[in-house]
């Protein structure tokens, strides 16, 4: 899970270099965090005040929670929260990435769910699987190599307005 802002927040061990090119983008890496952690995170912590914040979710509650409903209420209540706690804020939710051991199946349909919930909260959706490629990941099929979290990293700085193709779209 991420949360990433524009000197920004993200989670999840294969983030930890996202963002390494740009000064201005902060990402803090939360491995194994679930949603619910996060939300609970997010209440308790001074966030500042950025112009951008990414939210990237991951796996981690697939693997333990069947229900992608479920999935997608606690996504909702978390994001509720940050739009709440940073109100001159740009929130993004990121959907899942794809890897070897979650059907593309599920992972589309948790996005596309995602998507409905960044609609629904008046948010920009990215799903970051299309400017990831099947090269982009590491042997193990689960994280990002180099050049999958430099890509990662290039979208995010576009998404933050960090280079020059800043999106001021709804989805990406």
């Amino acid at each position: 899970m991420h949360l990433v802002r524009d000197a920004s927040v993200g989670l999840k061990i294969f983030l930890r270099n996202v963002g390494a090119e740009h000064a201005d983008m902060m990402v803090e890496c939360y491995p194994g965090i679930k949603t619910e952690q996060l939300h609970r995170l997010i209440e308790k912590r001074d966030l500042g005040s950025p112009e951008t914040v990414i939210i990237h979710v991951g796996t981690n509650d697939m693997r333990t929670t069947r229900n992608l409903d479920f999935i997608m209420g606690e996504v909702y209540a978390l994001v509720s929260t940050a739009k709440k706690k940073l109100p001159n804020c740009r929130l993004v939710l990121s959907g899942v990435l794809r890897r070897r051991d979650v059907s593309w199946w599920r992972i589309g349909a948790l996005n596309d769910k995602f998507d409905w919930v960044a609609n629904a909260l008046g948010l920009t959706f990215v799903d970051p699987n299309s400017w990831i490629e099947d090269g982009d990941f590491a042997r193990d099929g689960l994280h990002l190599n180099g050049r999958g979290k430099r890509q990662l990293g290039q979208l995010y700085a576009r998404i933050s307005g960090l280079d020059d193709g800043g999106s001021a779209g709804s989805k990406i």
